[in-house]
């Protein structure tokens, strides 16, 4: 839809030079509120550094509350934890206002996204964290002599296009949109046909009788897809009034309460740094969430009297970009897992990577956890820049374990600690000492 309404006319624009605002000056600036984010601001304040967060929602949270994705996913490994620190006291604050079930056998964690904002917000203030909401990353400006310094990151907000001066840089954008206006070097994540890991739009669901239903993702080695539905979800694709699927997951996931279910099940094939695939699948995805509600409640009778709560501020994102890093975790990292002296987090979900062609999933359970190493978030050429979460050193089966919440916490926690301490230093990143960072993370209570 979007590819052939707006394409490239041949033609350019000549903007004339104009001058853009400094608008402040940190020593730190996050790029991104989502949950490598969050823990990133968190982590880098509590070491004395001044620290800037840029979000482009007037909330935090990321792909958990914008995009409804839940549960968070995956604080233990055959029921002991592998995630904790800073990202294992921000799930029991929310435990403690009766917003996350934080016991679970899997690790996975229900929360509610109201909850999660609100205890995001108050953590990071209660911090002095400076928080820049409803704005943009535009670009970025490095010394002419030396690209790998990024001496400001440029953003666009009601307020028009403005700059902020800093030391040091986080991508924790999820998609590497920082990381993309600099000339450090990244790639798309695709496979060798150019597919990418499919968008899904999650929907809410309330009035259903859960009573025979399995809604906490508790243990380990499961799939958790629903069956049933699925068969509905097919008979609608063979009949043409939906294009694709993916499980359905119909669960205690961005809900915990009684009756409720927050719901995976829509597919749509495209690349979410792409502004065009991005719209079209916004369109194309709410109509196949009312598709789906509806089948639902015509066709089974715990949906009989159910209603739709809210579907998420924007589509699910799995994978876009990816850094060149000093090291690129892959498949066998994760599943023959081997010690790094610069591990930072431990990674121990499944590769689980779905088709957006076809309703299929692949998924490679694990033996036991692995180490992730820092040098798979620090750019090759960079100076003063990482990136945690989403967009990560990884190859396309590592990256589909990597990939979810608790893990891309962990790592924001690890690269906040590390800009923090290379600020303290005056260090380049690459001249970090990892023994030393490794052991401000086991202070601060992370799990190597």
């Amino acid at each position: 839809m979007g590819q052939r309404l707006f394409h490239s006319t041949g033609e350019f624009l000549n903007e004339s030079p104009h001058k853009v605002p400094v608008i402040g000056k940190s020593g730190v600036v996050i790029c991104g509120g989502g949950p490598s984010g969050i823990m990133a601001a968190l982590a880098a304040s509590r070491l004395g550094a001044k620290v800037i967060l840029i979000e482009q929602y007037g909330f935090l949270g990321g792909m958990a509350t914008a995009g409804l994705v839940g549960p968070i996913s995956k604080f233990n490994f055959s029921g002991k934890r592998v995630v904790s620190g800073i990202p294992e006291e921000f799930i029991q604050k929310m435990h403690a206002m009766q917003g996350a079930i934080i016991d679970l056998p899997s690790g996975n964690i229900p929360y509610d996204p109201e909850i999660y904002k609100y205890m995001a917000m108050k953590m990071l203030l209660e911090h002095g964290v400076n928080l820049l909401l409803h704005t943009r990353i535009v670009g970025s400006y490095s010394q002419k002599a030396n690209a790998g310094k990024i001496t400001h990151v440029l953003i666009e907000n009601k307020s028009g296009r403005q700059a902020i001066e800093a030391d040091y840089f986080v991508d924790c954008t999820g998609t590497g949109d920082f990381i993309a206006r600099t000339e450090l070097p990244w790639t798309m994540r695709s496979n060798k046909k150019g597919e990418l890991q499919p968008m899904s739009l999650y929907f809410r669901i309330g009035g259903v009788d859960t009573s025979s239903m399995e809604l906490l993702m508790a243990e380990d080695n499961v799939k958790y897809r629903n069956q049933d539905l699925a068969l509905l979800l097919q008979e609608e694709m063979e009949a043409g009034r939906l294009e694709n699927f993916g499980g359905p997951w119909v669960v205690h996931g961005s809900t915990l309460r009684p009756c409720e279910v927050s719901v995976n099940a829509t597919r749509f094939r495209g690349n979410a740094a792409n502004g065009f695939d991005l719209s079209e699948a916004e369109l194309i995805l709410r109509k196949d969430v009312f598709t789906i509600w509806n089948l639902f409640k015509e066709k089974v009778p715990a949906f009989r009297n159910a209603y739709l709560i809210d579907t998420a501020t924007q589509v699910g994102i799995r994978e876009t970009r990816s850094i060149i890093g000093h090291y690129t975790m892959d498949e066998e990292d994760i599943l023959t897992p081997k010690g790094f002296p610069d591990g930072v987090a431990m990674g121990a979900h499944p590769i689980d990577i779905h088709s957006s062609q076809t309703k299929g999933q692949k998924v490679k359970f694990l033996t036991a956890p692995y180490p992730i190493s820092f040098r798979s978030m620090h750019p090759i050429g960079s100076i003063n820049v990482l990136a945690a979460g989403g967009s990560v050193s990884a190859t396309r089966a590592a990256y589909a374990s990597i990939r979810v919440q608790a893990q891309c916490m962990a790592l924001g926690q690890a690269a906040g600690t590390a800009v923090a301490l290379c600020l303290r230093e005056k260090l380049p990143i690459g001249q970090l000492d990892c023994a030393f960072l490794r052991h401000n993370l086991k202070e601060a209570g992370a799990i190597l």
